[in-house]
């Protein structure tokens, strides 16, 4: 396991974030993923594609901060499900028909490098499984598995959610209640950060609560057994103060993965990723080089397979 030592904050932290955000938001173009899916490109990228899966309420906007560490990189983040750019879960959707599309999406487009964050690792994870040797790398920060272990008080506000979503619908009540669960412990030490974040949750329209859609996305459950399979050179970046079930969901990807590294993140809390961009982007980048692969080295891979 590795340990990282402290960074300094990004100096961007300091400017405006509607400044930064406008400025990043005019960098992106929106295209079509499958039914009801879409994703967001970064315009000026040129390099290899690499697909980011963010966290629940946010969006593919949520990864600026890590975009910007990442030069030389055609970033795509793709909009989950009743989230951002896409519309809302499809009649029938759940993890393994979205891990399908995903993964035929990626095949298409020739992308061969996954991130993930929280609630996404879910999908991303999903995509590996439905082609366990397509991808040459795999990074999930703070993972979680649907069927693993599940940090109880989280559990309680997903419950509450779903009650004030029926009684009282969307608007701040709900952007409040989500915001104080303890999964965003960390975030509050960071003002920019948590102003980006909130503006991202009050925005989000709440329709995976609707008949039951967003625990439609939490199946089938995903056995150790399946993860096996998973040939990928796997990356897990977890924060040193996370939840003790996502820490317990990293040990079980450890046990089951062919191949796996844990960065432990010190000071960090669960939104890993987004609250230390500067002490994620290195291992995420060393990841990255270390298993791309050029033009020839996949062809004789392939002929080789």
């Amino acid at each position: 396991m590795l340990r990282l030592g402290e960074s300094p904050l990004s100096a961007s932290r300091e400017r405006s974030v509607d400044e930064l955000r406008g400025a990043f938001l005019g960098r992106l173009e929106t295209i079509p993923v499958a039914e009801g899916l879409a994703a967001r490109v970064l315009r000026d990228g040129d390099g290899p594609s690499v697909l980011w899966l963010h966290g629940y309420t946010l969006d593919s906007t949520s990864w600026r901060e890590m975009w910007s560490r990442l030069p030389g990189w055609r970033h795509l983040g793709l909009d989950l499900p009743g989230h951002g750019s896409s519309g809302p879960i499809v009649p029938g959707e759940n993890l393994r028909t979205l891990g399908r599309k995903v993964a035929d999406f990626c095949k298409r487009e020739g992308i061969r490098h996954l991130v993930a964050l929280s609630f996404g690792t879910l999908t991303a994870t999903q995509v590996a499984i439905e082609e366990p040797e397509w991808f040459w790398s795999l990074v999930l920060g703070a993972p979680s598995l649907a069927g693993g272990p599940q940090d109880p008080r989280v559990g309680r506000t997903y419950t509450r959610l779903g009650e004030l979503y029926r009684r009282v619908g969307p608007g701040p009540q709900m952007t409040r209640t989500w915001m104080d669960c303890i999964a965003w412990k960390g975030v509050e030490k960071q003002p920019a950060l948590q102003e980006e974040m909130r503006h991202l949750v009050e925005n989000h329209g709440w329709s995976e609560l609707r008949d039951w859609g967003m625990w439609r996305l939490l199946q089938p459950p995903q056995q150790e057994d399946d993860i096996r399979r998973i040939v990928t050179p796997v990356l897990v970046v977890i924060g040193e103060q996370d939840l003790p079930a996502f820490h317990l969901v990293a040990a079980t990807l450890e046990r089951a993965l062919q191949s796996c590294t844990r960065v432990t993140l010190p000071d960090t809390g669960h939104l890993c990723m987004l609250e230390s961009p500067d002490l994620s982007a290195g291992p995420v980048r060393q990841h990255l080089e270390a298993n791309h692969r050029t033009a020839g080295q996949a062809a004789r891979v392939e002929q080789q397979a």
